[in-house]
């Protein structure tokens, strides 16, 4: 698997691929676009938590101004046109009293004062909320709930602590909170059928979400242009380190061809000295050396087979008197004359060596004793045509012996079976009747043709 990952990657380098330079940038993409997202999502996300905390300190100190008015059971202000005449009052004994200078001051309930402090706080810039008071039992009809209001504080009756809303409102957003209003004292506001702890309403919170996620418009430019530059920063870096990577590839993959190239030469070189090492030179047979590499071969597969393996020494009748009467440029011929016909005699599988001046030895296998004979019968008989066909002053006369080796004889050797093929060869030589007077085996001249 890592082979193929790593032929895959030289592939894209090496050719002009467009995975190359599409997948890396895609993922970088893909990367600095979810950077982006989640950035300006976290940035959503600081800009609500920053509502909820100014709502959260907002109700906090409306429900401590609703408990300073609870705890001083009446309230009274002078009417004017921002604080006016709260109708439901209108019932109630001492609603109005008069100071010693004159001045008429009214009764004004809990929820009045917080509406009242929100819209001073609202008209002179110091927020940007509107908080009220709300009841699903209002004793002021201004104060009754809307929709939204009403779900939350029957969410309030069954536990809950606050609520926070989102809604969408057409083209605008909306941000709501709420917290519920509990009774903690008995006033002259709720006389009857209210006891401490009982929900009275909820305190209610809203924002206009457009001017506050306006402020977060030029955030957001900022942060689409950093990761822009940030992209194409890092895009042209890893754009121009796949090119190195690329080029220095192709250079690593080029060295590698030339290094194969010269490895592949060296090899062949090597193999063509190990060949010359173990080839005749002359004959282009195999050497005395390489005889017996192949030979060791051949006796050891001989032995796994249970196979005879057969040893045929040949020897050159009369070569010194071919060199000394006709010099060594016709003696040479002799020998590879002498090499051609052995070639033409025996089978391919067969091993022909030249193993000294004049000598040379064959290796046969998987045959038997009657097909031994025949090849020599059949050497002798293309001897005989090479002479007749032959246009030289002599005639060629080979000695040969023959031996075999059984896979059963521990006695059977390379030296062994070459010394008995060597004797038998002997013998060969001597019996013939050019050789009759010969007295030693490299003194007969071969008599002229």
């Amino acid at each position: 698997m890592k082979m193929n990952l790593k032929r895959s990657i030289k592939s894209m380098l090496t050719d002009y691929s467009p995975i190359l330079w599409i997948l890396p940038l895609s993922v970088w993409l893909m990367l600095v676009s979810a950077s982006l997202f989640w950035n300006i999502y976290t940035l959503r996300q600081n800009t609500i938590k920053a509502f909820l905390s100014e709502a959260q300190t907002l109700t906090e100190v409306a429900l401590s101004t609703m408990l300073w008015a609870d705890q001083h059971e009446r309230v009274f202000v002078p009417i004017t046109e921002w604080i006016p005449m709260e109708p439901f009052f209108a019932q109630m004994p001492f609603r109005d009293v008069f100071t010693k200078c004159g001045l008429r001051l009214a009764q004004v309930s809990p929820s009045a004062i917080i509406y009242q402090k929100s819209e001073l706080a609202w008209l002179h810039g110091l927020t940007r909320k509107s908080i009220r008071v709300t009841s699903l039992q209002p004793i002021n009809p201004i104060n009754a709930p809307d929709k939204w209001e009403s779900e939350t504080l029957e969410l309030f009756e069954n536990g809950h602590t606050e609520r926070f809303s989102i809604i969408e409102n057409g083209s605008d957003t909306v941000l709501k909170y709420m917290v519920p209003i509990r009774l903690i004292s008995t006033s002259l506001i709720y006389p009857e059928g209210y006891k401490e702890g009982d929900l009275i309403g909820g305190l209610s919170v809203r924002e206009q979400g457009s001017s506050r996620f306006a402020m977060n418009g030029q955030q957001i430019i900022i942060i689409v242009a950093t990761h822009a530059a940030i992209f194409l920063i890092v895009a042209i870096g890893l754009l121009f380190l796949l090119f190195r990577l690329r080029v220095q590839w192709i250079s690593l993959d080029q060295l590698n061809c030339e290094q194969k190239n010269i490895i592949d030469k060296l090899a062949a070189s090597e193999a063509k000295l190990e060949e010359l090492s173990v080839t005749d030179e002359l004959t282009g047979l195999k050497n005395r050396r390489g005889f017996f590499l192949l030979a060791t071969q051949l006796i050891r597969e001989a032995k796994r087979k249970k196979t005879n393996i057969w040893f045929v020494f040949i020897d050159v009748d009369g070569m010194k008197a071919v060199n000394d009467n006709y010099g060594h440029s016709e003696g040479d011929k002799a020998l590879s004359a002498t090499a051609n016909l052995l070639k033409c005699t025996f089978r391919e599988s067969d091993v022909i060596a030249r193993i000294g001046g004049d000598e040379f030895v064959v290796i046969l296998s998987d045959i038997d004793t009657d097909n031994g004979n025949a090849i020599i019968n059949r050497m002798q008989v293309n001897l005989d045509c090479l002479n007749t066909a032959a246009e030289t002053d002599y005639k060629l006369s080979l000695s040969a012996g023959i031996v075999d080796c059984s896979p059963c004889d521990e006695h059977c050797s390379i030296e062994s079976l070459l010394k008995k093929a060597d004797e038998l060869m002997y013998k060969s030589k001597l019996n013939k009747a050019h050789c009759r007077n010969i007295s030693k085996r490299d003194t007969s001249p071969i008599e002229p043709a």
